[in-house]
């Protein structure tokens, strides 16, 4: 065949969708009934409100699909029953997309088709959906955990890098995407944010090693009832209160010189409540040479960046 008509051919079937040897296919947005799609066995969202998809489908009813879908040809169609009988695609991304068409019956779906292989499939998922606000935290951790085994032998900091979110935020998701299923089902039920999460699976580690004996009915406790920050603050009050003296007055945690020898502490009184925790370092005045005002200012962002980083929300240095 002539180079000028082989050129020819060659684009034609491109622009058609179909791959000719070394030649990947043009991507491009075509539509496919919904029937013929199946779900992706990967999909790391797990959970999808109803009202959320009815929203959804009551806009893609109004204004059109925005942001067509993403799908591969299946290698073998689906033998089961259920919407993947006969299908012949398999969807990349776009769950939520697909599930709203179907609530609102509409037949078809706008897609891109494109060649993904199998190793990669977890892949695009993870990385369509991990910076999405709308996907439960839980979800994203469980996710995680799946693209940090799959792709970074369990590494936490390169699956960071790899998916582009801070090395904190790989451990937090590692930490709760690798915890007890019946304490991931709290964090979902309650809602939990990062501290509370994080607060709750600290103290389950707590009671299991140093309170044995109260574990169950530690477990009742947190079963019971709305499980949020504040309540989890009292069960940590109640199962390891801070040590006071006799007369209600805080304990004193010892006695203490400044690492630079600059002057000696005073007594530390350290009390703890529901909503606070409170460490009163003073220098006593009395011993020299003195603490320097800039000594003292550093100190005291030193410190505030260490309670921070250690998970205070709120610190308050005075200096």
């Amino acid at each position: 065949m002539p180079r000028q008509e082989e050129s020819t051919r060659r684009g034609a079937l491109n622009l058609l969708g179909i791959e000719v040897t070394g030649i990947p296919a043009v991507e491009r947005v075509i539509e496919i009934p919904v029937s013929s799609i199946r779900p992706n066995p990967h999909q790391p969202r797990h959970q999808f409100p109803q009202e959320s998809l009815l929203e959804l489908a009551g806009s893609i009813k109004a204004h059109g699909l925005q942001q067509p879908i993403i799908v591969r040809h299946l290698k073998q169609p689906a033998a089961t029953g259920g919407a993947a009988a006969g299908a012949v695609y398999e969807l990349v991304v776009g769950e939520r997309r697909l599930r709203a068409h179907r609530l609102a019956g509409l037949k078809v779906i706008r897609a891109i088709l494109r060649s993904v292989a199998d190793e990669h499939l977890l892949r695009h998922a993870i990385v369509e959906n991990i910076h999405r606000e709308d996907l439960p935290f839980m979800d994203r951790a469980v996710a995680f955990c799946r693209f940090k085994d799959q792709f970074h032998a369990g590494k936490v900091e390169a699956a960071s890098e790899d998916l582009k979110i801070s090395r904190r935020t790989g451990f937090n998701y590692s930490k709760l995407g690798t915890a007890e299923p019946e304490y991931q089902a709290l964090i979902v039920k309650n809602d939990l944010d990062v501290r509370g999460s994080n607060l709750l699976l600290n103290l389950v580690g707590k009671v299991a090693k140093e309170l044995p004996k109260k574990t169950e009915a530690f477990k009742k406790a947190i079963n019971s009832g709305k499980l949020g920050l504040p309540a989890l603050n009292r069960l940590q009050d109640k199962y390891f209160p801070a040590p006071h003296l006799e007369g209600g007055k805080p304990a004193i945690a010892g006695k203490a010189t400044h690492p630079t020898s600059a002057g000696a502490m005073k007594n530390i009184p350290f009390r703890k409540t529901a909503t606070e925790v409170v460490l009163d370092l003073r220098f006593d005045p009395r011993k020299k040479p003195h603490v320097d005002v800039k000594l003292r200012a550093l100190w005291a962002k030193a410190a505030s960046q260490f309670f921070k980083a250690a998970g205070f929300r709120t610190v308050k240095i005075e200096v």
